[in-house]
Formats: C-alpha cells, sequence, structure tokens
C-alpha cells in the first residue's frame, strides 16, 4: 500500500508594496534586523533566542507578542546584504509567514519592495486574517513602516 501526505485546507495569501527610503541601501538595510528596529520603530518589541553576531544574520531567531496573534517565532533564512532578507515566521500550527525586503537603490534612495506570504490552517483563522491583511490595510501598514524609516532618518540629518 503507496502512503501518501495527508493535504490540509490552507490558504495563501499575497502582499507586496513598494515605498521609497531617503537612504541608500547600505544605510537601510540594517534596520531591517529585530535589533535594530528598536530604533525606528516605537512599538516594537522582541526577545532575542539566536545570533551569533548580536543581530540580524542567516538563522537569527527571536520571538514576538503581536496582538490578536500572540507569541510569533521568527527565524532569518536569507540573508544578502544590503540587497535582501527574509524572515520567517509562525504562529502555533496555524499560521505561517514569510517576509521579504528586497532593496535596489534609486537616485540615491532606496526603493524597498516589502511582500508579505501568509499560509493559513484552518476557516477561523482565514476570516480573521483576510480582514486584517486585506489590501487596504496592508498598505495602511506600509505607509506607517515608510513615515517611520523617512522619519528615523531626517532625525540622523
Amino acid at each position: 500500500m503507496k502512503r501518501e501526505p495527508r493535504w490540509l485546507t490552507t490558504a495563501r495569501i499575497e502582499r507586496t508594496a513598494r515605498f521609497m527610503v531617503p537612504a541608500e541601501p547600505a544605510e537601510v538595510f540594517p534596520l531591517l534586523c529585530p535589533v535594530l528596529e528598536y530604533d525606528w520603530i516605537p512599538d516594537w518589541r522582541c526577545e532575542m533566542i539566536y545570533s551569533k553576531s548580536g543581530a540580524a544574520e542567516l538563522g537569527a531567531m527571536f520571538k514576538t507578542r503581536i496582538l490578536p496573534f500572540g507569541r510569533e517565532h521568527w527565524t532569518c533564512v536569507r540573508y544578502e546584504p544590503p540587497k535582501r532578507i527574509e524572515y520567517l515566521f509562525t504562529h502555533g500550527s496555524s499560521i505561517a509567514v514569510q517576509l521579504e525586503l528586497e532593496l535596489a537603490e534609486e537616485s540615491g534612495k532606496t526603493a524597498l519592495d516589502w511582500t508579505m506570504r501568509y499560509t493559513i490552517v484552518g476557516a477561523l483563522w482565514r476570516r480573521l486574517l483576510r480582514k486584517r491583511i486585506d489590501e487596504r490595510s496592508y498598505l495602511d501598514m506600509m505607509r506607517v513602516r515608510e513615515r517611520q524609516l523617512a522619519d528615523y532618518f531626517s532625525r540622523r540629518k
């Protein structure tokens, strides 16, 4: 008898936004780190689990607590300074999110593509996430991140 995997009913939601940051990628990239996000995201909190360098690096791990989802465990799964960084984070066994951040230099500034891919198991979580991460909500969240980075660089000048 042939063994086969069981397939769960899932949903995948992907959102991408591009925004400009008033600094070059080499200045922006280090800020996409759980330790340095304290410098530009006012309500950011995390607990570091693992990092040899004390900052973002391939295999670095940390956890956060985000409402209404609760505790999320993060791992840096791609690290290519100053062009690309990816994190994979999970909320229990119901939600996995791939966060892909890609940076490109444009006229002395950074074009930042911020992509999140949500894989969701379970009807309750699908309904909740579809409301929380519709296109408008996602773009609103990205406008906040854009403003926070712009504020950070304006304070440094």
